[in-house]
Order: structure tokens, then C-alpha cells, then sequence
């Protein structure tokens, strides 16, 4: 019934402990193995450029998409805006992967031999803009950190009796041991391998759901969530805009952007890698209209909607319990060694490249304790993701303005007068359109969440680039015309020549091979 997620947990103490230790066991063994080759190589260690094929890096553009969180933010939306809402996640959640295949050719036709877009920015707008962005990039990662851990907290607390902390723990002291040993080369081959046994584990569990979970006509007539919602379909574009844009700020994406062998496997890998998510994704959300249907949870219970999928687990055999078990375990893998990995390259390019990888290594694991604390508050998930995107909306497209010739007047001023005015035209819009100061600057923290009667979340998030987009055109325009009447010369950015890299050169082979306590020489000029 709807209030079985209080019941007692079907996995024992002892058998949790056994299926969580196992498996980070099996993951902490394959990845010091896949790190063996690139703990002791820089530019394996924090790039791996040009070293993965079609179907390791889908597997691995998968891995970057998805955490536990899914198990609770996607049944949530399932219950609130239905079918149509699930499929705006899922959709949300894939159609992004296809903006790298765009983005990612452009940024090696600037540069062959890219590997972040802190590295593009130092060399495109300078030094301010680069603190900016890779102080930004450091936050979000370190948000998204938090919230997978809330959620491995609450999925072992859900499913054990054991105290979640210390599996938390020893998750954030596994995936930190191979992530500073092998780097991001070491999780791009352990994420490929976690992939594979997720999707495994995903066909077991929904063939178990299937057979298992069969409501009738009259139970999904009565609850309903069939028919389009209009928060549905605002769904489509609010959670479109805002993952496409966030995604920009984590360093796990460009990773794998540049880890692409050619452009040609980018964009089949990102292809694959869309169905990959969205299937996964969908299936995974349809699991909140499921448990309505099934009796297993309700809007009248006090079971929050985030459980559904929980309760309908719940409501099964005891294995099923001890598969999610395993299966959250995977994902958190999946998420906390992607994070950490993304950190490491943030806070390289933060330091300008002048620091040896021990320095970052041991910075990563020092923030590691601030997170856990952090976690252990038990922040709202969804609250977490919505203001690092709408951040993300507000402040990315000056910088990729970046990337075009037609806009090589743009300076670095104008990028951050830009970044500053998505912010400030959030607050604009919710004065404007809530009818007061107050509550419109406070739109900025969407403390009323994603899921509102009005349209104050949709307006942020399309006010929001627009905004970041006039402000910067208006400050270059300001600033040509000051210029101007001072009579000095305008600024001009010039493009590099592009040059056919050759084979050595993009070989990831050809990486400097040099001991991690040296300093890395890879600094590119600004």
C-alpha cells in the first residue's frame, strides 16, 4: 500500500554490508588496474585526449548523466506532471549530449589540441574570465558531489538498517583512491565497465517490475497522469535549457568531448549515448505513475512523491531490494568518480597548470570532508540541481560567444557584464512579473522549486541567457564607443591559424610522460 516505504528494510544488515563492500571492492580493484597505465602520465592523468572509441565513450557519456539522484528526482516528476513529465526529463536529460557533438569540433578547430573549456577560456578571454568560470566549474561540481551523496544516503537508509555514513564514506574513500591514482583515464574505463552493469542490472530490474507490478485499466483511469499536463509540456523547455547550459559547467562532459577519438566518433558516440539516456532515464521515471497506479504510493499519503520508486521495491521480493542495492552502488561510482575527476581538472586549470598533480591530488581529497558534511544535512536534491542551472543559464553563452569569428570584438568585460546581467535580469523578470521586489529577487533562489502554478520558473530560465546575452552585446557596445571617442585602437581577437594536427600530436601516446611529483609545462599561453 502507499505507506510501504516505512516498512521494515528486506536486505539485513549483514547481507547490505556484503553487496555494498563487494562491489566497491570489485570497482576500487578495476580501477587501480585501468589507473596502473596513467599514474604516473600527466597527460593521460588529466586529459586522455583522442584516446576512446565509439561505443567506450556512449558508455561513459552515460555514466556523466546519470547518479542515484535519478532513482528519486525522476519517479518525483512521474507523480507530479505524469507521462508527459517523465518524458520532458528524459528527453531533457539526452537531447544536450547532442550540443557537445556541435560545440566539441568547434572548440578543435580553435585548438587541436583542446582538453577543457577552462583551458579555451584562458586563451580566448584571459586570466579574470578563467578564474571566473573555473571557480564556477569547482561550485558545481562540488553541488553535484553533495547532492549524489544525500542521495546514497537516503537509498541506503531507505533499503538497510546499517547507518548510511559509513558507506558513504568508504564510497568517497574508494572512488577517491583510483580517481588520484589513475585519473580521468582510469574513470573513463571504469565508468564504461560500471555502464555495462547498470544496464544489466536496469534489464533485470525492469523485467522484475513488469512481471510483478500489473495495474489495472480501472486503477490508471481513476489515479490518472496519462493525459498531457501543462506543466508537462513547460517541462520540455525549463529542464532543456537548464541541463543543456549546467552541463557546459561540468568538467566531466568536456572530458569525454575531447577524449572522442575524431569528430566523426563524438558524434556517433553522442548519438548512441542519447537513446542510452533517454530509455534509461524514461524507464526509470515512468517508476513514480507506476506506483500511483499500483496502489504502492498516493497523494494522500505521507510517503513523498521523490519514494515512489522505493515504495514500489518495497513491495517486492527481497532480491530486488538487494539489486537496487547494488545498482545505486554502481551509480554513485559512476557520479563520484566522474566529479572527482572533473575537479581535478578545475582546480589544474585554476592554478594556471603551475602545480604538481600531488597538490591537486591532496586538494581533492581535502574537500572531500567539507561535502560529506554537507551531505549529511540532507539538502533537498532537486533544490540543489535547479540553482546550479539556473546559475548555469544566467552566465555560459558570453563565453561560448567565444568561440565565433563574427564575435572576436567581444573582450572579456563584455563576457563578465554579461554573466552578471543573467543574473540580474532573473531579478528584473520576477519584479516585474510577481509585482514586487521582494519576492522577485527571490526568484533567484527558486525556494519555491521546479514544480510551481505559474510561469516565474519557466520566465527565469528564458530570461536568464537572454539577459547574459544583451548585457554582454550592450557592454561591448559601450565600451567600442568609449573606445572610439579616445581614439585608440578596438579590440580584436585573433583566431589561431588552424593547423592539421598531426599524428603524434594528438596520439595519446605522445602524452608527456613524466612523475607526478615534477611540475606539469603544459600551461597554454594566455
Amino acid at each position: 500500500m502507499a505507506d510501504s516505504a516505512s516498512q521494515q528494510p528486506k536486505v539485513s544488515g549483514p547481507a547490505a554490508n556484503a553487496l555494498i563492500y563487494v562491489t566497491l571492492i570489485i570497482f576500487l580493484v578495476l580501477g587501480l588496474a585501468a589507473g596502473w597505465r596513467s599514474h604516473r602520465n600527466a597527460g593521460l592523468f588529466l586529459k586522455a585526449i583522442r584516446s576512446q572509441a565509439v561505443w567506450a565513450l556512449a558508455l561513459n557519456f552515460l555514466a556523466v548523466n546519470i547518479g542515484s539522484g535519478i532513482f528519486f528526482t525522476l519517479p518525483e516528476v512521474g507523480t507530479i506532471a505524469g507521462i508527459t513529465g517523465v518524458f520532458a526529463y528524459a528527453f531533457a536529460a539526452a537531447a544536450p549530449l547532442l550540443v557537445f557533438a556541435v560545440v566539441g569540433p568547434l572548440f578543435r578547430k580553435h585548438n587541436s589540441c583542446q582538453w577543457s573549456m577552462t583551458a579555451f577560456i584562458m586563451e580566448r578571454f584571459g586570466r579574470p574570465l578563467h578564474v571566473v568560470y573555473g571557480t564556477i566549474c569547482t561550485l558545481f561540481v562540488g553541488m553535484y558531489l553533495v547532492s549524489e551523496l544525500t542521495t546514497i544516503y537516503s537509498v541506503f537508509e531507505l533499503l538497510t538498517p546499517v547507518h548510511p555514513l559509513a558507506p558513504m564514506i568508504v564510497i568517497c574513500v574508494v572512488t577517491t583512491i583510483y580517481t588520484a591514482f589513475g585519473g580521468v583515464f582510469a574513470s573513463l574505463l571504469t565508468d564504461a565497465v560500471q555502464c555495462v552493469l547498470i544496464l544489466v542490472l536496469m534489464v533485470v530490474a525492469v523485467v522484475a517490475v513488469a512481471v510483478s507490478v500489473r495495474p489495472s485499466k480501472a486503477d490508471i483511469d481513476r489515479v490518472g497522469l496519462v493525459a498531457p499536463t501543462k506543466m508537462g509540456g513547460e517541462l520540455f523547455v525549463i529542464l532543456t535549457l537548464a541541463i543543456a547550459f549546467s552541463n557546459m559547467y561540468h568538467q566531466g562532459f568536456w572530458q569525454r568531448t575531447f577524449a572522442s577519438r575524431s569528430d566523426r566518433d563524438l558524434r556517433w558516440a553522442t548519438g548512441i549515448a542519447f537513446w542510452l539516456v533517454f530509455v534509461v532515464t524514461a524507464l526509470v521515471g515512468m517508476a513514480g505513475p507506476l506506483a500511483a497506479w499500483a496502489g504502492t504510493w498516493s497523494a494522500d499519503s505521507d510517503v513523498p512523491g521523490s519514494s515512489a520508486f522505493f515504495t514500489i521495491v518495497a513491495s517486492l521480493s527481497g532480491w530486488v531490494s538487494g539489486l537496487t542495492l547494488v545498482l545505486t552502488t554502481a551509480l554513485s561510482c559512476c557520479a563520484i568518480d566522474t566529479c572527482q575527476t572533473a575537479l581535478f581538472a578545475s582546480l589544474y586549470d585554476l592554478a594556471e597548470q603551475r602545480v604538481g598533480i600531488w597538490v591537486v591530488r591532496a586538494a581533492v581529497v581535502a574537500l572531500n570532508v567539507p561535502v560529506i558534511v554537507l551531505a549529511m544535512r540532507a539538502p533537498d536534491i532537486l533544490q540543489v540541481y535547479l540553482l546550479a542551472d539556473l546559475l548555469a543559464s544566467a552566465t555560459i553563452l558570453p563565453v561560448l560567444c567565444g568561440l565565433f569569428r563574427r564575435l572576436d570584438f567581444v573582450h572579456w568585460t563584455d563576457a563578465l557584464a554579461g554573466c552578471f546581467g543573467g543574473v540580474v535580469a532573473v531579478g528584473c523578470f520576477g519584479q516585474v512579473y510577481l509585482g514586487n521586489r521582494h519576492d522577485g529577487w527571490r526568484l533567484l533562489l527558486l525556494d519555491g522549486g521546479l514544480y510551481v502554478d505559474d510561469e516565474r520558473v519557466l520566465g527565469a530560465f528564458c530570461f536568464a541567457p537572454l539577459g547574459s546575452v544583451v548585457a554582454m552585446l550592450a557592454c561591448a557596445g559601450a565600451r567600442m564607443a568609449v573606445t572610439r571617442m579616445l581614439g585608440r585602437a578596438q579590440y580584436r581577437y585573433e583566431m589561431p591559424a588552424v593547423e592539421a594536427a598531426s599524428a603524434d600530436e594528438l596520439s595519446i601516446y605522445a602524452a608527456d610522460s613524466k612523475p607526478d611529483n615534477l611540475k606539469s609545462t603544459d600551461r597554454k599561453s594566455g
